[in-house]
């Protein structure tokens, strides 16, 4: 049984193919094995029998290939190969950017942490965490009994003092008395006036009110508790205005100026993507993390940002206006090196060829070609893990 019979016994598939090369390596097998002990069929006329059923086997594949090719053409299934359906782009120069991108976190602008500046027992709070506040709103009042009673102690003296002070004014305009008991009950109206404005001020400074519009972020102290000046109350924190603190090893130094645009992204919402200047680039390198802090700051008028959320800063190293760009996805790699699938004619079909690159720098899921494709190429995006180079392909529409 020769060769050619066994492939028309298999059919032409690429296992019958191989299985008719295994029958005919076993059929000759034998006959090598039993005439081991001949010196005309020792290892040299053996390697010369192995070379030229080589060549039979190529000269019977590149055939086997003529023929599926022409079932092709027809539309016709070859049992080996089917038609694979791809979608190609076309290679066009379009512009490369890339970048480097470090995490961050948001802070905001306008924040206050609420303290007294007198002692006093917290009588009464006015708000609860969560509130909305407004500039110069009462949040919380101390107890002020004590101060009020000085305050009309005072208030009493300052009457009588004003009383004498008439007095002794009149008899002096009338050259009655001494001088010395004019200016002692002008001095003491005068000083008990000062007492008693300095004691309402202590008052007004029993009422605690917020510094800025806002949120009560936290209440720390409860009613009836000491507060003292220094000890925390509560805390306000504005929205409409956020920090977006990075800190950047020096390498990138170089790449981050005041005032340029970076990319900017929130994790907890994928939808948020702005273009947002450099607001502050640090002046001092940290001697540990040898790295130095770049600020951002933004609007943020809906509330729908949070401070100390996470955030991505995407900033741009270099771009190139004309290069041969490709989705990094597409890329493969083998022992030859980085490849991708393009599509060829050859023959009058159309096939998959593996196309090596030299791949340059990546950035925002995309990569620079430096040599290997050129404007006009067809790439294979959707299929291309499908195919192997020669699969014969059907371009389609998305």
């Amino acid at each position: 049984m020769n060769t050619r019979y066994m492939l028309k016994q298999y059919g032409t598939s690429r296992s019958a193919y191989a299985a008719a090369v295994f029958l005919a390596i076993l059929l000759f097998a034998p006959s090598c094995a039993g005439q081991g002990g001949d010196e005309a069929d020792g290892p040299d006329a053996i390697r010369q029998q192995i070379s030229a059923y080589r060549e039979e086997i190529n000269t019977l594949a590149t055939k086997v290939n003529e023929l599926e090719r022409q079932l092709i053409a027809r539309g016709e299934h070859t049992g080996r190969n089917a038609v694979i359906p791809v979608t190609a782009d076309t290679v066009e120069q379009q512009t490369f950017q890339n970048f480097f991108t470090v995490s961050a976190t948001a802070e905001a602008v306008n924040k206050a942490t609420i303290s007294p500046e007198i002692n006093g027992h917290l009588k009464r709070i006015y708000v609860n965490k969560g509130d909305p506040v407004r500039q110069g709103q009462v949040l919380a009042r101390l107890a002020t009994g004590v101060m009020e009673s000085n305050i009309e102690e005072v208030k009493t003296s300052l009457q009588l003092a004003q009383t004498v002070y008439e007095r002794q004014q009149r008899l002096w305009r009338q050259e009655i008395g001494s001088e010395i008991q004019y200016l002692e009950a002008k001095n003491n109206v005068e000083s008990l006036q000062g007492r008693l404005q300095t004691l309402q001020s202590q008052l007004d400074l029993a009422e605690l009110r917020a510094p800025i519009d806002g949120f009560v972020d936290e209440i720390i102290l409860k009613e009836g508790e000491l507060a003292m000046p220094g000890t925390p109350l509560m805390q306000i924190v504005s929205l409409d205005q956020l920090y977006v603190n990075a800190d950047i090893s020096e390498a990138y130094l170089r790449y981050v100026h005041e005032g340029d645009s970076v990319l900017l992204r929130f994790p907890s919402y994928p939808d948020v993507e702005m273009h947002v200047p450099v607001h502050r680039v640090g002046h001092t390198i940290h001697p540990e993390s040898r790295s130095f802090r770049m600020q951002l700051r933004i609007a943020n008028s809906n509330g729908r940002l949070k401070p100390n959320m996470m955030a991505r800063v995407s900033v741009r190293t270099f771009h190139i206006p004309d290069a041969v760009v490709v989705p990094s996805i597409l890329i493969g790699y083998d022992n030859q090196g980085h490849y991708v699938f393009t599509a060829r004619e050859r023959e009058g079909l159309m096939v998959a060829e593996k196309t090596y690159i030299d791949r340059g720098a990546d950035g925002e899921g995309k990569t620079l070609v430096e040599s290997g494709l050129k404007p006009g190429d067809l790439l294979i995006r959707k299929g291309y893990n499908r195919v192997s180079s020669g699969d014969p392909i059907r371009i389609e529409t998305d």
